[in-house]
């Protein structure tokens, strides 16, 4: 039996979080796939605390709550060292992607030192995080040499030892942009991707992308998180 860690980053997802563990769960026990559920709760408002308690009744879930909020990046990073499955599966929490996206994977999963990476077909987000990512796919692949359609794609499938295997420090650089800094790692260690279309769905509920007044901070913090990637 294939067993898995799906690690989902929870931030205000009060809306989405029931079904999305429903839709998760039901594929998963049909396909005789053992799992947990590793939810990195990133200090919620609207009652998303609350629903994860009651959901650890009905799911195996590994409750990573906090009042405070730690940020994308150091979500991700806490969900990969709590999980305690063969795999690792990292995706996020907004409904955008589907359960399917794993099946249609499960029997071919990456050896060590490579990973399954998505990418979004066609992708539905919104104009100004569609533009950001454009233009920032042009100077990440200056930077790294990386020829990978979608390097920030939400899905990523691994061996835990190949996750654990990367800089946990140089891993929380990127404080937004996590996946940019993580292929850009995966780059200078020489670890293969090994690409495959999934299906993105737009968001029914919550807030997508990044609010325009915050897009020019997390542009700086994403270059500078890079070039210490990089020279480092």
């Amino acid at each position: 039996m294939k067993s898995i860690s799906i690690i989902f980053p929870v931030h205000n997802e009060f809306d989405n979080l029931e079904k999305l563990l429903s839709d998760w769960a039901t594929k998963l026990n049909s396909n005789k796939i053992e799992y947990e559920f590793v939810i990195v709760e990133d200090g919620s408002t609207d009652g998303t605390k609350e629903l994860i308690q009651k959901l650890e009744s009905l799911y195996n879930i590994v409750n990573l709550c906090k009042n405070e909020k730690r940020g994308y990046s150091k979500a991700v990073i806490d969900g990969i060292y709590a999980s305690t499955k063969k795999y690792l599966l990292c995706t996020d929490s907004d409904n955008q992607i589907k359960v399917d996206s794993l099946i249609e994977s499960i029997n071919n999963l990456p050896d060590y030192n490579e990973f399954i990476i998505g990418y979004r077909n066609p992708r539905k987000d919104p104009l100004n995080r569609l533009i950001y990512s454009w233009l920032f796919k042009i100077f990440h692949k200056l930077l790294f040499r990386t020829n990978l359609k979608d390097p920030s794609c939400p899905f990523v499938i691994g061996l835990s030892s190949t996750f654990k295997s990367l800089d946990k420090v140089q891993l929380g650089y990127m404080r937004e942009g996590f996946w940019w800094g993580f292929v850009a790692l995966c780059s200078k260690k020489k670890i293969k991707f090994i690409e495959k279309p999934i299906k993105h769905f737009s968001r029914d509920k919550g807030e997508a992308g990044y609010k325009l007044e915050n897009l020019l901070g997390i542009i700086f913090r994403n270059i500078k998180g890079l070039l210490r990637i990089k020279f480092s």
